[in-house]
């Protein structure tokens, strides 16, 4: 069960971080793993919300930031 409540932290991390503003990977992953977690379980965790439609990148190009979807907004407020 601690690995759950860890993995929905850094979800929830990662989340409130881009509903602040739009954020590169990089620059996420510094600012989620400062707060909570490893550059592993940021892995894990960020691969899955981009999968599952929670994250998006803003546009096309390889270095474009990634935004918070309707979607994750919904999954953040029932984080909250």
């Amino acid at each position: 069960m601690r690995r759950l409540d860890e993995r929905l932290r850094l979800a929830k991390t990662v989340l409130n971080e881009l509903k602040k503003t739009p954020l590169g990977r990089t620059e996420l992953e510094k600012r989620t793993v400062k707060r909570c977690g490893t550059h592993s379980t940021f892995e894990g965790i960020f691969r899955y919300l981009v999968q599952k439609g929670y994250v998006k990148k803003s546009g096309e190009r390889h270095r474009d930031p990634y935004t918070i979807t309707d979607k994750g907004l919904k999954l953040l407020e029932g984080l909250s």
